[in-house]
């Protein structure tokens, strides 16, 4: 009896494979569009509750008017700080792209969330008109049960 209990148990180690040692790495993408017609696309890792690793930030100027467009990943951590994760250059005209590999982010307090924002410079004084339609949640957590 006890025999047939450790086939059984070691058959479904075999089928099921060994426990994760801890989370997995969760690979995230968001694609937006502006408005205007342009468009972004960020990919990136969550690796656990307090970073973001890798990936790639990419903007494409798709409506030929003249006007440049860049785009900008933020992560927002658990005590509130914002922190530039890349920023592309902007571009330089009707179908043209650019593109950023985003920087590895950690903080103590955890990463709750990453946003992408696309732009177009403002002309003048005034500030860059911005749209920022991609928001993604840590999926890891552990803020308390609050989710932002």
């Amino acid at each position: 009896m006890i025999r047939a209990g450790l086939v059984a148990a070691a058959a479904a180690a075999l089928v099921l494979g060994p426990a994760a040692p801890g989370f997995a790495a969760t690979t995230t993408t968001g694609d937006v569009s502006a408005p205007w017609g342009d468009r972004a696309r960020v990919e990136f890792t969550w690796t656990d509750r307090t970073a973001v690793e890798g990936g790639t930030l990419t903007v494409s100027d798709l409506t030929c008017d003249d006007a440049p467009v860049y785009a900008v990943v933020t992560a927002l951590t658990g005590s509130g700080a914002t922190i530039p994760l890349a920023t592309t250059a902007r571009t330089a005209g009707c179908g043209q792209r650019a593109e950023r590999t985003l920087t590895r982010v950690g903080d103590a307090a955890g990463i709750r969330q990453v946003t992408l924002s696309l732009c177009r410079p403002a002309t003048g004084a005034a500030g860059a008109a911005c749209v920022t339609p991609y928001r993604a949640t840590n999926p890891y957590g552990g803020f308390g049960g609050l989710r932002f």
